[in-house]
């Protein structure tokens, strides 16, 4: 499957979850937004499947805050995609002061170690890292993995440190 084929089932798969949640909290639209920090806006553009991916602040925010796991949001959406660590891979060769950097001052979880086990395309992570791309959930979810994280721990503290700026911020 390409890569836009497996968005369109996430966002498809996403706005289920969602729908899920929102009917068995019982509540309307607006109090159910309130309650998962997420606006009115974004929630019906999720459940309407007006979304080009599934929103990190999103998939976050709509699980912890609607008393799931970022396990079962992440079993619900990603259904077709493999979320496994590559075992056998190889690291970009760097110049001695690179090597030294990478063992003196970086630790295993570098750039070259993340690409690696997570099979993330480099330019994508390059995008994530240096430039103005944003993870994508599964992105998140692998890279703690590969950095031997519980699924959410890291997601969470971004989200926590990062927030969504609305309107007037």
């Amino acid at each position: 499957m390409t890569e836009d084929e497996l968005l369109v089932i996430e966002v498809e798969n996403f706005s289920k979850y969602v729908e899920t949640r929102k009917k068995d909290s019982g509540l309307a639209i607006e109090r159910f937004a309130e309650m998962v920090n997420v606006s009115k806006g974004e929630i019906s553009k999720i459940i309407n499947q007006r979304k080009k991916s599934v929103s990190l602040h999103s998939f976050c925010n709509i699980a912890i805050n609607s008393g799931d796991t970022i396990e079962n949001v992440r079993d619900a959406v990603y259904t077709h995609r493999k979320l496994d660590l590559i075992n056998n891979y190889e690291i970009e060769r760097r110049t001695n002061f690179g090597e030294f950097m990478r063992s003196e001052i970086e630790g295993e979880n570098t750039f070259e170690h993340i690409l690696g086990k997570t099979g993330i395309e480099k330019q994508r992570l390059i995008d994530i890292y240096f430039n103005t791309g944003a993870p994508e959930p599964y992105e998140f979810l692998l890279i703690e993995k590969a950095v031997g994280k519980e699924p959410g721990e890291m997601m969470k503290a971004y989200v926590e440190k990062y927030p969504v700026k609305k309107g007037n911020d």
